[in-house]
């Protein structure tokens, strides 16, 4: 006997005389979005579970709940099917708030998709409805959890295997869905993972998950696949509009929103995105109000308060840590403050001063800090110590250290293999000054152990740390708008006959203070072993400087949460979340959004911490857009990054297909193999669901997701040769591969 039901209208249009606050008789024309879980991609075949749920705990579900005692049927072939929902524990309130909603009729209800159409409607077969209660006489906690005990009535013995789960809820308190597990027969697993919210939130629709089956759009079941369109749909919204916290819509949008023009005019911020001379990476839509004063700018909001996707917000526990790590820099921000209230200098008089800001003691600040204790992690004022300073507190103040950090410290992506001498600038003459350098062989042959300049380049023993093209354009707008004091600087550094990387030069520039005059330039030279030189240590100051700024603003910032921010978006708007590549890469990008988010209102923003505290001030942001002018996807790979700074050599034979240059290169050496095991994981990955070219080429939704990345999330760079076709099952695991690592927390851009 084929299934019929009353849900068979779910994918009707809406009835006009449905409420939106209610429940309905009819499901509205659903397809809806929902979130499938958060699925460990690893093993299993090609169509199997990924979400690496133990048997045993569907075992130990199914007897956390006595069984149910079964009803008579009325017709031998439909059966009851018990079922477990887990929901993340909730506090009396909001039992009590579901309770409220259940009362006044608004309903929670859940009902199955099978993965069979039935014969006599054409459509996919539904199950009947099955109520949720949160009532403890329905459920029982688990640890952190609460498992409520469902029941849907009279399922025809023909429905076949559900391959989708319709959550339709009225309640107006929202609540954390992790899965549901049908019980009856062989057990099925739903992952949700996923904040459940009225369905005003979403489009008035139910929302959808799909069964714990990784699956490509070709092989998706017939019955399943126009849910699984609609879902991406809903995801997509309709570009108008203001988005609300509680929906889950994933939008494109330009950076607009970094200034505060309504508080001060000084505030005003320019867009970076959408145009040739400030081009950047797009970030989420929120749609909100247009400022006055700037009509093309967004008012700005407070800290958490921004538009993010419900899904990827922070958990409460997220948040608390967040809170308490934003407590503990809101104690390092003000204790400068603190210092000059209670004293009158101007200026630290001796380094021990320095030292004591890592101590907890600060001149006549010992009582004031006791009102910042934190009793979790020490005083609130107290500045971590630096790794560095804890072994030495003077070994900052080495050559050997500062070239050290350059291949390990905090910024080690930009050193890179000096090719000629002497180094060349591409900025206008006319603007900027001459574009050779002023180092001359003379500054440098003292250092090269006998060895000419040409001969110590050839042998790859010179390196060069060059932020003169990227600073330059800034440093008069720094110098004169700001309160802080720049150069652009180049400094050339020499690899000993010990391996040891010591910088020799540094060449610190101002450019012309009129079009058409000669810029200003100097020189300093190490000084010799055991003789100390205040002017070449602060010449390393200045460039310590502009490098904690690059990594701050570029390495991290920029390479990792700003450009990897549209490939978040296009993976929920173009891969549905029973895509393989969806289940791959969201792990990935937890938390990201949201951590982007928050930055815009307190990070990066004009009243931030960013341009409060870094020398360029108003025009750090800026600053980045100039490095993302020259960036390219390619080159994010970790080989192909090493081989553009020259710091690897091609190398068939080795692991990676490269050579390092330098052998005691941590950084490198140690993401070469990070890189690798990324990179053979995606390999096998991929392998299951695309056996060949064709596999590629014919994936609807990974097109539409190539497409979308190239053209509209890094829309600045649309056209650009080096994106690639995406035809090729190659070309897939090397965007992958390079995605996941620029995601890596572990790897140097997040460090």
């Amino acid at each position: 006997m084929a299934a019929t039901s009353t849900r068979s209208a779910v994918f009707a249009a809406p009835s006009a005389t449905s409420s939106a606050r209610g429940p309905t008789r009819q499901l509205t024309t659903c397809p809806l979005p929902a979130r499938v879980g958060k699925r460990q991609p690893v093993g299993g075949q090609h169509g199997m579970s990924v979400s690496g749920v133990p048997r045993q705990l569907l075992a130990v579900r199914c007897q956390a709940f006595p069984s149910l005692t079964k009803q008579a049927a009325a017709k031998a072939d439909v059966e009851d099917w018990v079922a477990t929902v887990q929901v993340l524990k909730e506090g009396a309130f909001d039992v009590a708030s579901h309770a409220l909603s259940d009362l006044l009729g608004q309903k929670l209800k859940m009902f199955l998709v099978s993965s069979e159409i039935d014969p006599e409607t054409k459509k996919p077969k539904m199950s009947p409805e099955a109520d949720v209660d949160f009532n403890k006489k329905y459920s029982k906690d688990v640890g952190k959890d609460s498992w409520i005990k469902v029941l849907f009535p009279k399922v025809p013995k023909d429905f076949g295997k559900p391959g989708a789960l319709l959550v339709e809820s009225y309640h107006d308190n929202e609540f954390f869905l992790k899965s549901l597990t049908i019980e009856t027969g062989s057990p099925v697993q739903f992952p949700c993972h996923s904040w459940i919210t009225h369905c005003s939130h979403n489009s008035n629709r139910p929302r959808v998950f799909f069964a714990n089956q990784a699956l490509l759009p070709k092989d998706t079941p017939e019955a399943l696949k126009k849910l699984r369109g609609e879902d991406l749909s809903l995801l997509r919204g309709n570009g108008t509009g203001q988005r609300t916290n509680p929906e889950r819509i994933y939008d494109y949008d330009v950076y607009n929103d970094l200034g505060s023009p309504d508080k001060d005019i000084t505030h005003a911020r320019p867009t970076l995105g959408g145009s040739s001379e400030l081009p950047y990476p797009r970030r989420c839509r929120t749609g909100r109000k247009r400022c006055v004063s700037v009509p093309d700018a967004e008012e700005p909001v407070f800290f958490n308060d921004g538009y993010v996707p419900r899904d990827e917000r922070f958990s409460p526990w997220k948040m608390a840590l967040f809170i308490q790590a934003a407590i503990k820099s809101f104690g390092q921000e003000i204790l400068p403050t603190l210092r000059d209230l209670v004293d009158y200098g101007d200026h630290y008089e001796a380094f021990n001063e320095i030292h004591e800001l890592y101590e907890g003691s600060l001149r006549s600040v010992k009582t004031i800090k006791q009102m910042f204790k934190n009793p979790i992690s020490g005083s609130a004022v107290q500045f971590p110590p630096p790794g560095v300073v804890q072994a030495s507190k003077d070994a900052w103040l080495h050559d050997v250290e500062f070239g050290r950090q350059r291949l390990a410290g905090s910024n080690p992506l930009v050193i890179e293999l000096l090719k000629e001498f002497p180094p060349t600038s591409k900025l206008d003459p006319k603007e900027y000054g001459s574009q050779k350098s002023t180092i001359t062989h003379k500054d440098l042959e003292v250092y090269m152990e006998g060895l000419t300049v040409e001969e110590a380049i050839k042998s790859k023993r010179m390196y060069i740390l060059d932020y003169h093209d990227c600073i330059m354009p800034y440093v008069k707008r720094i110098n004169e708008d700001t309160k802080g004091k720049i150069y652009a600087s180049r400094t050339l550094f020499f690899l000993t006959r010990r391996n040891v990387l010591v910088p020799i030069v540094i060449e610190l520039s101002l450019p012309p203070t009129q079009r058409g005059q000669r810029g200003s330039s100097r020189v300093f030279r190490a000084p010799p072993p055991g003789i100390t030189m205040w002017t070449w240590r602060l010449a390393k100051a200045h460039v310590a400087t502009v490098d904690s700024g690059v990594h701050q603003l570029v390495s991290h910032w920029l390479r990792t949460h700003a450009c990897v921010e549209p490939f978040i978006i296009a993976t929920h708007r173009q891969l549905s979340m029973m895509h393989p590549l969806h289940v791959l890469l969201h792990p990935h990008f937890k938390d990201t959004m949201n951590i982007n988010s928050m930055a815009r209102t307190s990070l990066i923003d004009s009243l931030g911490i960013i341009e409060n505290g870094f020398t360029p001030g108003k025009y750090c942001l800026e600053i980045s857009s100039v490095f993302y002018k020259s960036w390219r996807f390619d080159e994010q790979a970790l080989p192909n990054d090493l081989l553009k700074r020259g710091m690897a050599v091609p190398d068939p034979t080795s692991k990676h297909g490269v050579k390092l240059v330098l052998e005691d290169y941590p950084f490198a050496k140690d993401g070469l193999d990070l890189w690798g095991a990324i990179k053979d994981w995606v390999s096998d990955y991929v392998g299951i669901y695309y056996k060949s070219d064709a596999d590629v080429e014919g994936d609807a939704e990974l097109q539409g997701w190539w497409k979308e990345i190239t053209e509209l999330g890094h829309g600045d760079h649309k056209g650009a040769k080096w994106w690639g076709e995406m035809k090729k099952v190659e070309e897939l695991v090397q965007a992958l591969t390079t995605i996941m690592w620029c995601s890596l927390p572990l790897c140097w851009h997040h460090v």
